[in-house]
């Protein structure tokens, strides 16, 4: 019997997930276990057996790239399937919301701009075109700060300490991409920070050197450090200012560059208690932090709300000219959602369409998508302020798969608790464990790694779950797994040594994956194992850092390669009109490219 014609060991998950159609399901699937095969057949399912028309199905997953393969995948098997039901799902597939999470909200906004709060035909940046309304935002927005007398203290305190003003410009930038948790988090109101107490701080340094005239022998090396103490305090009581003070107080801090240092010194037979005497001279460093700390924090407060206001004030201002980023997506469906004049009504207009959800790469979800998803999935009742989890979603209006293996922590407010909270909300969990992609040799040596690596921890980590290969056998030549670099270097090597020997021993096992008929094996498929060529292989750099090394390593072994990078400049509305321009410069016979042009904001010519 073939690989093909053997039932996986897990066929009785995968029959839940495409019969168990009135039930909500989660699903956890392994890498290469087929969960977008899976995605498919509960959908063909859906349409041909229940009867449920694609436009009243939401498929919602986490790339272009991935909602672009489910859409040709589900058109392959209606167009497969021939009835009139597929054929019916084949007309609105073009239309259905088969997409990204992003997309689906832009959808449910645009359904309902008035509800909503928008314009007609808002639109929506791109991520080169958030940052540049950021960035002419920010400068705008710093003018005006550096211009305001009344904020003038609390950023020289902050400059005394350090902190720059692109320090700010990060945290602003943070802020607008987070910008509802702003809202719902941050005081937008902070007092005036209070004066720095130096008076206090003197005294603190003078109770410490009255210590040294306990030392029995005037060449005691740890005189050396009141002597250090002494210029300290005499450099904070003649501070020109406040902000002079703040930046001395900080430098004389446990971690400035004036702090007392080598406090081992001293003979115990010259102090009374020479222990004592050391720990009290780390007294005034630590006096010094909390005094900072003390006018810092506030400070922190009060410009962090200046902050806060510019990203809200920001986020409005973009809703008004319905120039939406794509985290405004997201905030404002679930806004309108749960808007207490309108929520309802959109709910139940939402929920007679969109009569199931399927939501894909669960493990990487924002945690607005499940909320929106749960929002839609409710009968229809009053929300107050109960959360996503507190609300009863009607059985089989949900269904989610995941892995929290492949979770991209953190990535976008991805967040594996959520995944966790999520898992527990919903107990029908089939579970996807064979892994279609690698051979047993390979599944093997997964399972053996990180069955030590991936340890459960309540709420932050599941454990680890074993997969199962559905291909047998090993190469008949090369290894399955092979290690590199594991030996440890005989010498002391630097970092750009290190790199050329990586990037040499990769070009050498290259080199011998392609060696003619004695080169590694490759599963060909349906036409079984063959030697490897060169467009099976894939090197993956964390940074381009190594590239030109690896590409020189590559070269001196014959070895042909193409080095493939992707760059969302060239992605950015702007550039892409910019180069519409130069085509028509450089052809004018060129009618499309010159219109085009025209219409672009080179020239901004309307169609009249």
């Amino acid at each position: 019997m073939t690989d093909d014609a053997r039932l996986p060991a897990d066929q009785d998950q995968r029959d839940r997930i495409r019969t168990e159609r009135d039930e909500t399901l989660f699903v956890e699937a392994g890498a290469g276990s087929g969960k977008t095969r899976a995605l498919v057949e509960r959908i063909e399912s859906l349409v041909l057996e229940d009867g449920v028309p694609m436009e009243h199905i939401a498929a919602i997953t986490f790339t272009e790239k991935a909602a672009a393969e489910l859409r040709d995948r589900i058109r392959q098997r209606f167009e497969a399937d021939g009835g009139e039901r597929a054929r019916e799902a084949l007309e609105q597939l073009d239309g259905a919301a088969v997409g990204t999470l992003h997309s689906f909200a832009q959808r449910i906004l645009s359904e309902h701009p008035v509800e909503a709060g928008l314009p007609p035909g808002a639109e929506v940046l791109d991520e080169i075109g958030s940052q540049i309304d950021f960035e002419e935002r920010w400068r705008v927005f710093l003018d005006e700060l550096l211009d305001d007398p009344t904020i003038a203290r609390p950023l020289l305190i902050l400059d005394a300490v350090r902190v720059k003003l692109d320090a700010l410009r990060t945290v602003a930038q943070q802020m607008s991409e987070n910008w509802d948790l702003v809202e719902a988090r941050l005081p937008l109101e902070a007092p005036e920070p209070p004066r720095f107490r130096v008076d206090d701080l003197l005294r603190r340094f003078d109770t410490v050197l009255e210590l040294r005239h306990e030392c029995r022998d005037p060449d005691d090396h740890l005189l050396e450090a009141f002597e250090v103490l002494q210029r300290n305090r005499a450099a904070l009581a003649g501070a020109f200012d406040e902000i002079d003070a703040v930046s001395l107080a900080h430098e004389m801090g446990t971690k400035g560059a004036n702090r007392l240092k080598k406090l081992n010194r001293g003979r115990a037979a010259n102090w009374p208690d020479v222990e004592a005497v050391r720990a009290a001279l780390t007294d005034p460093a630590e006096a010094c932090d909390a005094a900072v700390a003390a006018v810092t924090r506030p400070t922190l407060d009060h410009v962090g709300a200046r902050l806060g206001r510019f990203v809200l004030d920001a986020a409005e201002d973009r809703r008004e000219s319905g120039r939406l980023e794509f985290h405004d997506l997201l905030v404002r469906a679930r806004r309108l959602l749960r808007d207490p004049t309108h929520g309802s009504h959109v709910r139940a207009v939402l929920r007679d369409r969109y009569r199931r959800l399927l939501l894909d790469e669960f493990q990487d979800t924002d945690p607005i998508q499940i909320e929106l998803a749960v929002l839609i999935a409710t009968p229809d009742e009053e929300l107050g302020d109960r959360e996503w989890d507190e609300l009863p979603v009607e059985p089989g209006r949900l269904f989610l798969v995941g892995d929290p293996k492949q979770s991209i922590y953190r990535f976008r407010r991805a967040d594996i608790g959520l995944y966790l909270t999520a898992r527990d909300r919903f107990p029908h969990r089939p579970s996807l464990t064979v892994n279609f992609r690698s051979t047993a040799p390979v599944i093997g040596w997964i399972n053996d790694v990180f069955s030590d690596l991936i340890l459960p921890e309540p709420g932050s980590q599941p454990g680890y779950v074993a997969l199962s290969a559905h291909r047998e056998g090993a190469p008949p030549v090369g290894p399955s797994v092979a290690l590199l670099g594991a030996e440890p270097s005989p010498t002391r090597r630097s970092a750009e040594e290190l790199r050329e020997a990586e990037t040499a021993d990769i070009a050498r096992t290259v080199a011998a994956m392609l060696r003619g008929d004695e080169g590694w094996s490759v599963d060909d498929g349906d036409h079984g194992w063959r030697p490897a060529r060169a467009s099976d292989v894939c090197i993956l750099l964390p940074a381009r850092t190594s590239l030109s090394l690896l590409e020189r390593a590559l070269e001196r072994v014959g070895v042909p390669y193409r080095a493939e990078t992707s760059s969302l400049v060239y992605a950015s509305r702007e550039v892409r009109e910019l180069l519409l321009a130069l085509r028509a410069v450089a052809d004018p016979t060129d009618e499309l490219a010159t219109v085009a042009a025209l219409r672009s904001f080179v020239y901004g010519c309307g169609d009249d």
